[in-house]
């Protein structure tokens, strides 16, 4: 080969080199970029939501204090007491209200939540005072965010406010309520955010004036290109302005802007990395490249050898590049599942939740049984209750999660709807006979195609929610055929439901009525996993309601003929933790404790010791065995978490177990694991799985059934 073709064929090689290094880093680049502006943008979009939820509590002080003010007779000083005492209790429990007052037409100080009364104060010059009484033509304002107040006397922190005025029926101004927002509770929050040193967030009024800013006295400037303007769509992503990137969202009916940044340098700092390696390698390859055509020009002779040395390297170069496009491909698809796995993390903190629940579970239990006061009895049967909401919140929030990311399982079959539907009725018509309504069940003799264990909380929700919200008359549910299908009705004579309402009811944390969010009435996610189960066997949902009359939920599910030999239903109760404690009942029994956190392990071994059993714990199997073997005893029952140190879990343990000890001890997995794998697993070998928190009597129950047959322990 001649002089001219080596250096033509060495810098072409070079170029193309180059050229790949050059386009793969650039590639990386726009991908850092554009996965950095997605996550800022979902980052501002909860932000957003946290800021509103936040205005959204403090308005409604402000409206229960204007219909308090409107009902006050200023004759009588003890209603303004109690006016008083009632803004400062409801203060107290929103860590974002730093007060509630009140002011006249005037600008006088009428009410304030931290002294009745209040002392005589002109507070016509601030700027809700003169906001509100200002209108001279058209609708007057509703809520009104005011400027920044720094600390001062009485107030040890700033704050901005929130503010709403009273009317009478001719729009002449009565009153001014005022609620100052805490900008500290912001900041709290925007420090958890976990965006790195160089984050900076903010929130700004309409007219870009700043309220609160994390970190404090950073400075925080309003963008000018990210500036949400009113033609923008809601979800816009996130905007590079100079050296920052930069995510801005304007709160829905509040005039504040969320602002949010973080330098770019910071963004990019794992693609410099990546970028570096890319570099290394194309320089790699370029230095031997290099000798190869320096042993080219060395001679003809071996001209030959080197053109077989390019040609490898090219191969070896194209397979690089294949990996390298492989890298970035796998690397788009993970962006784009991100969502989906910011859904499973919920199922994973909701699993880490669940451990210290189940030791607070058992010692709750523990301290009743010690506790003849009737006044503890009491407490601790209102702690109870809070207890089982909180599961019941976790257990819906878990249900949601699964049904959000696709991981839940469906085993259709076919069974006969009456079983299901009398057993519903069975458990609550004791609650609907205690509100002195009438809970009728429609016989039917109709099979239908389903998974049973997914069907049962759809129509149990909807049945419970009849029988909630009905103050009289009476609930029935029945079944009618509906073309090849057959249509499962719910009638009440209830409340009903406003036309504007019906589409947002399957909606998570909606609750009709419920502005206030009182605990009590749950969390509002029961009807938004039956809409996603019913989804998901593709049974179709349908409501009508009229207010003052009543409501109809329907749920269509495909009919089939009644086989000529039907097989046995099973219906599953619901859950019951009601049975009463027998401190005997495992007397005689040796339990085996499996449970690595020693909390949850001393938790079991004195509630299974209260209950009569001789309890061996350890923090492993390894320490089961040796204790099982120096005692010469086998245990009647074995009791294991599922995930153990030392990359073992609970369900191979036990199988190890009962193979060195040569029998099939009954076994127990109890763990805050919700994996229908993991159930067949364990039905498989032979094993009931309890979910955590179990109530203690229930873990006890199962037990004593487990070892009904079992000699006493030595």
């Amino acid at each position: 080969m001649q002089r001219a073709h080596l250096v033509a064929a060495f810098l072409t090689f070079a170029a193309l080199c180059v050229g790949v290094s050059a386009l793969s880093v650039s590639r990386d680049r726009h991908l850092t970029l554009e996965q950095a502006r997605r996550e800022f943008a979902a980052t501002a979009h909860l932000l957003d939501e946290h800021a509103s939820r936040a205005i959204e509590a403090g308005d409604a002080q402000l409206r229960m204090l204007l219909d308090a003010l409107e009902r006050w007779d200023r004759r009588d000083p003890a209603e303004g007491q109690r006016i008083q005492a009632a803004m400062r209790a409801r203060a107290e429990r929103l860590p974002q209200i730093g007060g509630v007052w009140a002011l006249d037409a005037q600008g006088r100080l009428l009410l304030d939540s931290a002294e009745h009364p209040p002392p005589p104060r002109d507070l016509s010059e601030r700027d809700y005072a003169q906001a509100h009484p200002g209108v001279t033509q058209g609708p007057p304002p509703g809520l009104h965010v005011g400027s920044h107040l720094p600390a001062g006397p009485g107030v040890s922190q700033g704050r901005f406010t929130i503010s709403r005025a009273l009317r009478d029926e001719e729009g002449a101004l009565q009153a001014i309520a005022v609620a100052g927002i805490q900008n500290t509770y912001f900041s709290q929050m925007y420090g958890e955010a976990g965006w790195g040193e160089g984050a900076r967030l903010a929130l700004f009024t309409s007219g870009k004036e700043k309220l609160a800013e994390w970190p404090p006295e950073s400075a925080v400037a309003p963008p000018t290109t990210a500036w949400p303007q009113p033609w923008d769509p809601p979800d816009g992503p996130a905007i590079i302005e100079g050296t920052q990137i930069t995510a801005a969202r304007m709160l829905s009916g509040v005039p504040i802007v969320v602002v949010a940044s973080r330098p770019l340098t910071e963004v990019l700092a794992p693609w410099r990395e990546r970028a570096l390696w890319t570099t290394a390698i194309s320089g790699g390859i370029l230095a031997g490249a290099s000798m190869l055509f320096v042993f080219a020009l060395a001679g003809a002779r071996r001209e030959d050898a080197v053109r077989a040395e390019l040609l490898r390297a090219n191969q070896s170069l194209d397979e690089r590049v294949r990996q390298r496009t492989a890298e970035l491909e796998k690397a788009l698809r993970s962006a784009e599942m991100a969502s989906l796995a910011k859904m499973k993390v919920l199922a994973t903190v909701s699993h880490d939740l669940r451990q210290p629940l189940q030791g607070l579970a058992a010692f709750h239990e523990l301290l009743l049984m010690e506790a003849p006061n009737p006044t503890l009895q009491q407490l601790g049967a209102m702690a109870s209750a809070s207890l089982q909401a909180g599961q019941r919140l976790l257990d819906d929030l878990l249900t949601l999660s699964r049904l959000e990311a696709g991981v839940v399982p469906v085993e259709v079959g076919v069974f006969p709807l009456a079983p299901l539907l009398d057993q519903l009725a069975a458990e609550l018509r004791a609650e609907a006979e205690g509100k002195g309504l009438r809970l009728t069940v429609v016989p039917t003799a109709a099979w239908v195609r389903s998974d049973p264990t997914r069907l049962q909380p759809i129509l149990r929700n909807l049945l419970s929610n009849a029988v909630k919200y009905t103050a009289r008359g009476g609930v029935v549910v029945g079944a009618r055929p509906r073309g090849g299908g057959l249509r499962v009705e719910i009638w009440d004579s209830g409340q009903g439901i406003a036309a504007a309402e019906l589409g947002t009811i399957w909606e998570e944390f909606y609750q009709i009525g419920n502005t206030a969010r009182d605990g009590s009435r749950g969390a509002g996610l029961g009807l938004s996993i039956v809409e996603r189960t019913a989804r998901l066997l593709g049974h179709p949902l349908d409501v009508r309601s009229r207010v003052g009359r009543g409501s109809v939920f329907a749920v269509t599910l495909p009919r089939v003929p009644a086989p000529a030999v039907p097989a046995p239903v099973v219906v599953a109760p619901a859950a019951s933790t009601s049975e009463p404690a027998s401190p005997g009942r495992l007397s005689g029994r040796r339990v085996l404790v499996v449970e690595d956190d020693p909390l949850q392990r001393s938790s079991l071994t004195l509630l299974l010791e209260q209950a009569g059993a001789g309890v061996m714990a350890a923090d492993s199997f390894d320490s089961a065995l040796a204790a099982a073997q120096a005692t010469l005893q086998a245990p009647s029952a074995i009791l294991s978490d599922y995930r153990l140190p030392g990359g073992t879990d609970g369900l191979s343990g036990i199988q190890t177990l009962r193979g060195v000890l040569g029998r099939d001890i009954p076994a127990i997995l109890l763990t805050g694991e919700l994996s229908a794998d993991l159930v067949r697993a364990a039905k498989d070998a032979g094993c009931l799985v309890l979910t955590k928190p179990a109530a203690p009597n229930r873990i006890l129950s199962t037990l004593a059934k487990l070892t009904a047959g079992a000699d006493a322990a030595a």
